[in-house]
């Protein structure tokens, strides 16, 4: 799969770093040159190059790995309509009060869907810290194998996302639609929560007695 990367801050590099592994290619933007990108694509290797904001976007499948703020400052709709994974955490200190938000009216990823024009939103990989999701993966089977919460009202894109998920080395916990993901955003019951499937329907059950 072809995958270009919106940002390649931490998450981006971490998820560029798993994805590679796993096999696929990717294409490195952020809002600076495309020559500053050397050193990060030289360490990648050869399945990932350098590329815009416009390239990335052009990509089959497209992360967001930007602040939630700059959302509203990228170029849409996206070419060649891609799923776009969502990989994006809302803070009101950083990114502005959104009302709509901050009062759950809203998902995050039904706001990032909205702003991008997109029926083809999954969310994913925002709920574990990137520091240490390179050292998570685990083989199939595994009991221990991590599971990562996934959203979204598109079922072909979902299923697209969860068999990246799996081939970068960790189950899938599929959470419903994008609306039913609140629960896995920053004010979260599941934000910075690691754990296998059975451990995340524990933690849920715990909560909803």
């Amino acid at each position: 799969m072809k995958i270009g990367f919106i940002g390649t801050g931490n998450v981006g590099k971490a998820l560029a770093q798993l994805f590679t592994h796993a096999g696929n290619d990717v294409v490195m933007s952020h809002r600076h040159s495309v020559d500053s990108l050397k050193p990060l694509i030289d360490k990648l290797g050869p399945r990932a190059t350098a590329g815009t904001i416009e390239e990335a976007a052009e990509q089959d499948l497209v992360v967001l790995a930007v602040p939630f703020f700059a959302i509203r400052e990228l170029p849409v709709p996206f070419p060649n309509d891609p799923i776009i994974l969502d990989v994006t955490n809302y803070f009101p200190n950083r990114d502005g009060s959104i009302m709509n938000l901050e009062k759950h009216e809203e998902a995050t990823s039904e706001f990032v869907a909205r702003q991008l024009h997109s029926d083809k939103v999954v969310k994913a990989f925002n709920t574990i810290a990137m520091a240490r999701i390179t050292s998570l993966p685990k083989p199939a089977g595994n009991a221990r194998r991590i599971a990562v919460p996934i959203a979204s009202d598109n079922a072909d894109a979902k299923t697209t996302v969860a068999k990246l998920i799996d081939a970068a080395g960790f189950d899938t916990y599929d959470l419903g639609s994008l609306r039913d993901s609140i629960i896995a955003q920053s004010d979260g019951p599941l934000f910075i929560s690691v754990g296998t499937k059975a451990d995340m329907t524990a933690r849920l059950a715990n909560i909803k007695h």
